[in-house]
């Protein structure tokens, strides 16, 4: 019997996945170690370019453990060009204090051999300061 190799798109829905059930140690081997991560600029969640798996996890993932209740991925759909692919989505948002909101986003993401290279993150980051301040 063959083994059939996952897709990139499919790879990049189980690290979602992954992510939102809170295996972070499952979604960073999904990263190569070298991964550059780049969030945008003013976003009140994650601002900046971060390089390697421990900038990643100290500089995004953490900060939205110690800030939130929740904070998902809802996946919309995947777009998949092959070894780039574009998530079309929305962050959904539980602060400790106040209600639950969601913010539109758009992920692009580079592959190569199977881990994600190159990710760059695009929200309304205007949008996320005002909810969050509600």
């Amino acid at each position: 019997m063959a083994t059939t190799e996952k897709t990139n798109a499919e790879i990049v829905k189980e690290l979602y996945e992954a992510f939102n059930r809170g295996d972070l140690e499952t979604c960073l081997a999904g990263f190569a170690d070298d991964i550059t991560w780049t969030e945008p600029e003013g976003s009140p969640l994650a601002s900046g370019t971060y390089s390697g798996t421990d900038d990643v996890m100290e500089n995004v993932f953490a900060p939205l453990d110690e800030q939130f209740e929740g904070f998902e991925v809802v996946v919309d759909r995947v777009i998949d060009g092959g070894d780039t692919l574009v998530m079309e989505g929305k962050h959904r948002t539980m602060p400790v204090d106040g209600d639950t909101f969601e913010v539109p986003c758009v992920h692009v993401m580079d592959m190569e051999n199977g881990k994600v290279t190159e990710f760059t993150g695009y929200e309304d980051t205007a949008l996320t300061q005002q909810l969050m301040d509600e």
